[in-house]
């Protein structure tokens, strides 16, 4: 195949609101001259059988087949209610997995969260079940090579009998964005914020991203220290949990007026940014996370809870402080010192910057091609043993 480009089959979702799409699109423009690219769109959820034999049909004609996977986009983790291991058996040619998701079925099933007893009792039977287990922390990533974002999503597949030669640590390139017009001013004015200080929590409001921690937290602060959320519901389903947040603010003794703006343009996150004087990221779950590259590219300082993801950025960008996943006061004690401290915020704002500027999704993509090609070498030296 020397001199002529690698058809590139990717499939996943679509949509100005799944941080997943938006990591594909990048990805995509990238991969664009290095690759020959065609894409398939999943919609999210199980689908009839029909709908992945047309687009493993279609996918079956390219070299190499990249999936973004994320076990929504395919049902649920509940027992024949994932049809990713049906579609994955459709394709014939070298697959690469991209596991946006590396949590075990029993993190997935929020056992430990479960307070009602038949369906604690349900879900502990059928993690004692290997054929089960098998289907939601193996079956999704064997077969191929797979990239993982962080070095503990290597460790926990590695953990699960793939082998190491076929994982790749691959960190999410950061994205660019356009500039703040006005520096923030518009968003100040838009919001009523005027000479606040902004603690900005960026992203869709959903339950994973830690905001009654932050809103805990919060009831600590000075009056001119204000905590905006910057985003909305993702999807209609999770416009309840927005709503019911809303509904909190006011019955919280929070100081500085908190606020939840709703849906964001790419201008007005720009502008949020610019505004912001320090960005949380207070997560209870993630194995990444778009909410913390966008900050990045505008070179705000962070505080993040301490899940594997924002550690490894930590440590290799010295622009994040991290805190105990869940702990208020803890996260209001870094909060506080940070926003005290402009010579370490302007430390930790030319650190975001560098770390993001070394890490393009330039670099993302000829090292993904690299992938790519090692999977297809792989495949045919298959094919001449056979």
């Amino acid at each position: 195949m020397s001199g002529v480009p690698l058809r590139v089959g990717m499939v996943a979702s679509v949509g100005n609101r799944c941080g997943i799409a938006a990591y594909t699109a990048a990805l995509m423009a990238e991969l664009a001259p290095l690759a020959e690219m065609s894409f398939e769109a999943v919609q999210p959820g199980k689908q009839p059988l029909a709908h992945y034999e047309a687009m493993a049909r279609r996918l079956n004609a390219c070299d190499v087949v990249h999936i973004q996977h994320e076990y929504s986009f395919w049902g649920s983790v509940m027992p024949g209610a994932n049809a990713f291991g049906a579609f994955r058996a459709m394709l014939d040619n070298p697959v690469v997995v991209t596991a946006h998701t590396t949590y075990s079925a029993a993190h997935m099933l929020r056992v430990a969260e479960e307070t009602r007893a038949p369906h604690r009792i349900a879900k502990q039977g059928l993690l004692l079940w290997p054929p089960y287990r098998a289907q939601v922390e193996r079956v999704p990533f064997v077969g191929g090579h797979v990239i993982v974002h962080t070095d503990e999503g290597r460790n926990a597949l590695a953990g699960r009998g793939l082998p190491d030669r076929l994982l790749h640590v691959l960190p999410a390139g950061i994205p660019s964005g356009p500039p703040a017009g006005t520096g923030g001013a518009a968003f100040r004015d838009r919001f009523g914020l005027g000479g606040k200080r902004l603690v900005v929590i960026f992203g869709f409001v959903n339950p994973y991203k830690g905001n009654e921690v932050a809103l805990e937290a919060a009831c600590g602060w000075p009056d001119d220290v204000t905590l905006v959320l910057a985003g909305g519901a993702r999807t209609p389903e999770e416009q309840p949990y927005v709503d019911q947040l809303q509904a909190s603010l006011g019955a919280r003794p929070v100081a500085g007026r908190p606020l939840i703006t709703g849906y964001l343009s790419d201008a007005d996150v720009a502008e949020a940014m610019a505004a912001a004087d320090l960005v949380l990221i207070p997560h209870t779950q993630a194995t990444g996370s778009y909410s913390v590259t966008v900050p990045i590219f505008y070179g705000r300082p962070m505080v993040a809870s301490d899940l594997a993801c924002f550690r490894e950025i930590a440590r290799d960008g010295r622009c994040i402080r991290i805190f105990p996943v869940g702990n208020a006061a803890r996260l209001s004690e870094a909060v506080m010192g940070i926003l005290g401290d402009t010579a370490e915020r302007d430390r930790m704002a030319a650190a975001a910057l560098a770390y993001g500027g070394a890490r393009s999704w330039r670099m993302v993509a000829e090292s993904t091609m690299g992938i790519y090609r090692q999977a297809v070498q792989d495949a045919a030296g298959r094919a001449r043993r056979v």
